[in-house]
């Protein structure tokens, strides 16, 4: 996987990204902060360039990578991550403020009710520590008022989990990354098939869309 694959995936989803001078970037950037990935020295370089409120614009690097293949991977996955939320979790959970999600009234029953509206399987949340071996996300009580959320990789493994946090925290965390995860079984692998680079994308690479 190089730049040019990633800038054609993003743009037919409608997230626009333009290369220039060798160097792939968000195509929204007049006047506006955008992220940007180019090689530095034979390090591929990720970072937000900062144009807000400044005559100078610089760049805030964030994570570097030894190959263009695992710079374009992250590049790809962080944007489709941020286009698809914006594009569809932040317009359902603006539609359906009576769901409260997030919020205090929004417990475990109102999760499996907002699952059910966007047509999710139930499978997908995993209540407290259970052996599964499927792609899925668990939601586990540690104590009285804290709760770990993990992403379960197809093996039954433990690809990334949260710090202990709070209850309604936890709730949302977990409803955003099951919905990110349906959308990238809905969604992002027959993109990913379209191009014929779907095993390129390990456990951990699908834990950056679901972040």
């Amino acid at each position: 996987m190089d730049i040019t694959q990633v800038a054609k995936l993003l743009n037919r989803v409608g997230k626009l990204v333009e290369i220039k001078d060798g160097y792939l970037r968000e195509k929204e950037f007049h006047a506006k902060n955008h992220h940007k990935l180019e090689e530095i020295d034979g390090v591929w370089e990720f970072g937000l360039v900062m144009i807000e409120r400044t005559n100078n614009p610089i760049m805030k690097k964030l994570k570097e990578f030894s190959t263009e293949t695992e710079g374009a991977k992250y590049f790809l996955l962080d944007n489709l991550s941020s286009f698809f939320f914006s594009e569809k979790v932040r317009p359902f959970m603006m539609e359906h403020d009576e769901l409260d999600i997030g919020g205090s009234n929004f417990d475990i029953d109102m999760l499996f009710k907002t699952m059910s509206l966007l047509s999710i399987p139930s499978s997908l949340l995993i209540i407290a520590k259970q052996k599964v071996k499927q792609r899925s996300i668990q939601l586990e009580r540690v104590d009285e008022t804290n709760y770990i959320v993990s992403f379960i990789g197809e093996k039954g493994d433990i690809i990334h989990s949260t710090i202990p946090i709070n209850y309604h925290r936890a709730l949302f965390i977990a409803f955003k990354k099951v919905y990110m995860l349906h959308l990238f079984k809905q969604e992002v692998i027959k993109l990913l098939e379209g191009e014929e680079i779907i095993n390129d994308f390990s456990e951990n690479d699908i834990s950056i869309f679901l972040q």
